[in-house]
């Protein structure tokens, strides 16, 4: 029996999928310092110290998630991103190319660091653009130019636009399936405009708890749905160990998972400003357009929450984490 009675929660404006949980570098602003042991334990960076092993989606459950996107009848804009560098799956343009031949009008984007991009660039990148990838956004951290001597090395016939220098290449905006556009983005941690100049604390994986927006609402379990390597889907993103757990895609079709009991108490807690429970719990994220929820023109109201609410949060925390934790001097669990 659902929490929220008669609500139906609209579709997701996105839905990220992790190609790979590990990644070729371990900042110390990211996340995945909380979910590999070579992860930074302090405030300096260690750019180029690598944070494998890596965990790759298979090509047989990049098909069986495309093909649950397709039975949800949703129109999301997808994102391959999420804990790891896109571009060390050593067939990631194949998995690109089994999304755009079952969701053929989906605009498809992949964030990166580029990484995997390094060796035979200009094939490498023409390889995903003719897979069916619309953006290619690179992450140009300034300190270790990878995105550097990838557009020194790239001369092929797709456009090159600097973010947010170019207002309009903003990677978040939905392409034609026929764009096919390279997006360098400002190192995130100088960047002070875009969509991409918030750093947060990725509810307290990389950085130490901080209860600043406790009160305030977070709009990303109503708009994002994050599809991990394996499958399974926890509140967010910024939730890297996947301590609040959702289900799993392999398993339950989306629409059940997106209007169920878990995301359902995680909505009415944050829809009244109340950051108290899981990794929610001195997370610091801020996002967009708060007043537009729970639905897409902020008509409904979601009640105050309930026992019933509660419960279902305890339950969505119970039996451990997707992703077994690394401690560090600031950890929460």
């Amino acid at each position: 029996m659902a929490i929220v009675s008669n609500y139906y929660q609209d579709p997701p404006n996105a839905i990220q999928i992790e190609l790979v949980e590990g990644c070729n570098l371990a900042c110390s602003f990211c996340g995945i310092q909380s979910i590999r042991e070579n992860g930074a334990d302090g405030p300096e960076d260690i750019h180029g110290k690598a944070s494998a092993p890596y965990k790759n989606l298979s090509l047989n459950d990049a098909k069986a998630i495309a093909e649950a996107i397709k039975d949800s009848g949703w129109n999301p804009r997808l994102e391959f991103a999420m804990h790891g560098e896109p571009t060390m799956h050593p067939i990631c343009a194949e998995i690109i190319r089994q999304f755009r031949m079952i969701l053929p009008k989906a605009p498809m984007m992949m964030t990166s660091n580029g990484g995997g991009l390094l060796k035979d660039t200009e094939e490498s990148v023409n390889r995903l653009m003719d897979a069916g990838l619309n953006v290619l956004f690179l992450d140009n951290y300034d300190r270790i130019k990878i995105v550097d001597k990838i557009k020194e090395r790239y001369n092929g016939p797709h456009p090159v636009y600097e973010y947010p220098a170019d207002r309009a290449a903003n990677p978040h905006r939905r392409r034609k399936v026929t764009d096919h556009d390279i997006v360098v983005g400002m190192d995130l941690t100088l960047a002070t405009s875009g969509t991409h100049a918030q750093v947060s604390n990725h509810a307290g994986n990389a950085f130490p708890l901080n209860h600043e927006q406790d009160g305030k609402r977070c709009a990303k379990p109503f708009r994002e749905m994050s599809i991990r390597w394996d499958g399974n889907v926890a509140i967010c993103c910024n939730d890297w160990v996947g301590w609040y757990k959702c289900g799993n895609v392999l398993e339950t079709p989306l629409e059940e998972i997106w209007q169920g009991d878990a995301f359902h108490a995680a909505r009415t807690k944050l829809y009244h400003g109340q950051r108290d429970f899981g990794p929610c719990n001195g997370c610091d994220n801020t996002t967009l357009r708060n007043g537009l929820l729970p639905d897409r023109m902020g008509r409904e109201e979601l009640p105050e929450p309930t026992q019933e609410t509660e419960t279902a949060i305890e339950n969505a925390l119970s039996g451990g984490t997707y992703t077994p934790r690394v401690k560090k001097h600031y950890d929460f669990i």
